[in-house]
C-alpha cells in the first residue's frame, strides 16, 4: 500500500472521530506515515475553524448591512 493511501486512510480514521492515541496503537504503520497523517488532520481541522469564523463574521457583517 502507498504511502499516500495509508495517509488517507489514517485521515479517514481521524476525521472520523478516533483520536490520536486511538490511531496510535490501532494502527501498524510506520512512524513518519502516521505523523504525517496526523499533520495533515491538524491543519485541515484549523483550516475548517479558520473558515468558520470568517462565516461568522461575514454573517454578523451582512446582518448588520441589512438593519440599514
Amino acid at each position: 500500500m502507498s504511502v499516500i493511501h495509508l495517509t488517507a486512510q489514517l485521515r479517514q480514521l481521524l476525521d472520523r472521530g478516533y483520536s490520536i492515541e486511538d490511531v496510535r496503537n490501532l494502527v501498524a504503520v510506520p512512524h513518519e506515515v502516521l505523523e504525517q497523517a496526523i499533520r495533515e488532520h491538524r491543519l485541515q481541522e484549523r483550516s475548517r475553524r479558520h473558515d468558520r469564523l470568517l462565516q461568522g463574521q461575514a454573517d454578523f457583517a451582512m446582518r448588520l448591512g441589512s438593519r440599514n
